[in-house]
């Protein structure tokens, strides 16, 4: 592999370059079997490339790889492992959300019904909408009594 890459800065001597970058890469998939090993020398063949002015060929190439074995591809892999994290970073930022918003709601029931706080003081105090306690109570009542139909 090591040779193969390498080989990006001989002399194709005339040779279709494409096709020796087609061949260079498909090689490196046959040999290279750790996907974290493939990357690298694919990254060093893209790094070596613009020394010989074939980053354009080199990009060609691969997407015509990409689209025959993309998910084979290192870059696919990271692209999947990003979108994940970044997908768990949101879930986590909505789940801290609604454990704040239902937080609040249940301290304004409280305020409310426990110490007889005024709806609309109780509203601007926690910075939430009335409708939105009002829904959230309604919510709660309606579990009270589905459970307690059920016993």
């Amino acid at each position: 592999p090591d040779a193969l890459v390498l080989s990006i800065l001989c002399d194709f001597k005339g040779r279709d370059e494409f096709d020796i970058i087609t061949y260079i890469l498909n090689r490196l998939y046959k040999l290279v079997a750790d996907k974290n090993r493939l990357k690298e020398y694919i990254e060093i063949l893209e790094i070596l490339s613009k020394n010989r002015n074939l980053k354009d060929k080199i990009k060609e190439v691969e997407k015509m790889i990409r689209t025959t074995r993309y998910e084979e591809l290192p870059s696919y892999e990271i692209g999947l492992e990003r979108g994940i994290e970044r997908g768990i970073e949101k879930g986590i930022e909505k789940g801290i959300e609604k454990g704040l918003l239902n937080g609040k709601l249940e301290s304004a029931v409280t305020m409310i019904r426990d110490f007889n706080l005024p709806i609309d003081d109780v509203a601007t105090k926690l910075k939430i909408s009335i409708e939105e306690i009002n829904r959230y109570m309604k919510q709660k009542d309606n579990e009270i009594l589905g459970n307690e139909d059920n016993n």
